[in-house]
């Protein structure tokens, strides 16, 4: 258990298991009167949250998980999202803001320890089957089928770990998802192409200076399907103040070398850092969506928060520097996600650490929601992905797959050609294609007259393989659909006479069994 997290948090937490366990606690109201009860018993001046809660035990009952687990948003797009946190391990920068001090040795650097995510590894000992059984344990517990699932890796930079401990730590998970350990990373992929239960997509996170060809293949070798990088503000100077140890050559070089390689990228972005100012935010924000350098497929906003261990808590203390607060923070992402392109989803726009680390910046968890608000009152509002998807638009209406029409639009991005082509009604977004025309392929299976298929989503609750919901986009044919529409693209308007996809291991066997794919080193690709 950390020892600088306050005490009275795992008082808390004991409480209201115990209470469950007992039965003292059997609805939601019952909790909900029970929370308030212990905060003010234990004289707290906020309230932990459900999952660090949850984190607190090893095998939750099904009652604990079905009242703490947050309501299943993330099931609406299909898949279920299983984070796997790494073990502590060198990381080569230096950041001022990074708040990895914290903790030595409990936590791998970028993360304090006391996320949901990080608790869960700690109390598990890192090990990455263990993680994965008992995220997928819960998740089946409430109904969120976890047949589905897309791992994520978190923590410190991936690339920056050794190769074996990398494909150590893969294995492992992957073995979790099949339900039974293999003798070798090789044996594991295979098996996850045929599982009941399919990995769908992973997902890597690391910097954008270690990146570059030979990462990119030893991620494609362990099943990468996405690359998040962390890019915070795109400004030499910035990066300078704040000693992040690259330059923006390095973001739009890694950017290209991974759309090329078929990868879905997504940015991490940081408002509010030292060296900058609100304008240079929107102004440097702004370019990551205009200028062809950049362009992002996704992007997680992560206002700079000021933790106590970093460097950059010194500053503060002694009055050099003071964070974005709420309100600002929640004006400029909504300016911001008012002129976000229709082809870029906005995946977070804070993190997940508990307020009681942040000494100061954003410490509300509702970020999202002020956003929201704040969008309402400029009269404006979100196109992107997440904001327009069937499953979150029909909270608020009624949507009906039978209006979706298929369009395109195409864009410049990191010197080579993108496709967006979607299945859309007036109001909602069925599903999508990524198609790009690579700029400089250096992968023996991309030619130069090569499409690559970086992405096919098509949105639907999770439900368990094989089963059928016939008002879901999943099973309408989209997906067939929206792949012919991207095979004709690729032909027609790239010059292109081989298709490639970047396709998760359990996902491999839908484009042979439906587009008569064959498999080619980690792809699927057939000639057109």
């Amino acid at each position: 258990m950390i020892k600088t997290h306050p005490e009275k948090d795992f008082v808390f937490a004991k409480k209201l298991l115990s209470e469950i366990s007992s039965g003292d606690i059997s609805t939601p109201k019952d909790l909900n009167q029970r929370e308030f009860f212990w905060s003010k018993e234990l004289g707290l001046s906020h309230m932990p949250s459900h999952p660090f809660v949850l984190a607190q035990r090893k095998k939750p009952s099904k009652k604990m998980v079905e009242l703490l687990s947050i309501k299943p948003t993330r099931s609406i797009s299909g898949v279920q999202v299983v984070a796997v946190m790494l073990p502590p391990f060198p990381c080569p920068g230096e950041c001022i803001y990074c708040p990895s001090s914290m903790e030595e040795k409990t936590a791998p650097k970028s993360y304090t320890g006391f996320e949901p995510s990080a608790l869960r590894a700690q109390r598990l000992g890192y090990d990455p089957y263990k993680i994965v059984s008992n995220r997928i344990m819960q998740l089946d517990l409430t109904g969120n089928h976890a047949e589905k699932i897309e791992l994520i890796f978190q923590g410190s930079s991936f690339t920056a770990m050794g190769k074996k401990q990398q494909e150590l730590i893969v294995k492992k998970s992957l073995d979790a998802i099949n339900e039974r350990k293999s003798p070798s990373l090789a044996k594991t992929k295979l098996l996850a192409e045929k599982s009941s239960r399919r990995c769908v997509g992973i997902t890597f996170e690391t910097r954008p200076d270690l990146c570059g060809k030979e990462e990119i293949e030893q991620m494609l070798s362990l099943g990468g399907t996405r690359v998040e990088l962390g890019v915070q503000n795109p400004d030499d100077e910035v990066y300078k103040r704040v000693c992040r140890g690259h330059k923006v050559s390095d973001v739009t070089n890694s950017t290209q070398l991974l759309k090329d390689s078929a990868f879905k990228v997504l940015y991490h972005l940081m408002p509010g850092l030292p060296g900058s100012t609100y304008k240079k935010d929107l102004k440097n924000f702004r370019m990551i969506f205009s200028d062809p350098r950049f362009k992002p497929d996704m992007v997680k906003f992560y206002p700079c928060l000021v933790i106590k261990g970093s460097e950059l808590y010194a500053e503060w203390k002694s009055g050099n520097f003071e964070p974005m607060g709420e309100a600002e923070a929640a004006k400029l992402l909504a300016e911001i996600k008012s002129e976000v392109p229709k082809w870029v989803r906005v995946m977070r726009v804070n993190r997940d650490i508990p307020s009681t680390v942040i000494s100061a910046g954003v410490m509300k968890t509702n970020l999202r929601q002020m956003v929201e608000e704040e969008l309402h009152k400029m009269g404006k509002k979100c196109n992107c992905i997440r904001c327009r998807e069937a499953g979150i638009v029909a909270r608020e209406k009624e949507v009906d797959v039978s209006e979706a029409k298929i369009k395109k639009e195409f864009y410049e991005a990191s010197n080579g050609e993108e496709a967006f082509i979607s299945a859309e009604s007036k109001d909602a977004l069925f599903g999508f294609v990524r198609l790009r025309k690579p700029a400089e392929p250096f992968l023996k299976e991309i030619t130069p007259r090569t499409a690559l298929v970086r992405e096919l989503h098509v949105f639907g609750k999770s439900l368990p393989l094989g089963k059928r919901n016939k008002e879901s986009p999943q099973h309408q044919g989209l997906g067939k659909e929206l792949m012919l529409e991207a095979e004709e693209v690729a032909k027609e308007k790239f010059g292109a006479n081989k298709m490639v996809v970047i396709s998760g291991l359990g996902v491999k066997e839908y484009y042979i069994k439906n587009f008569k794919y064959k498999k080619e080193g980690d792809f699927v690709s057939k000639k057109i």
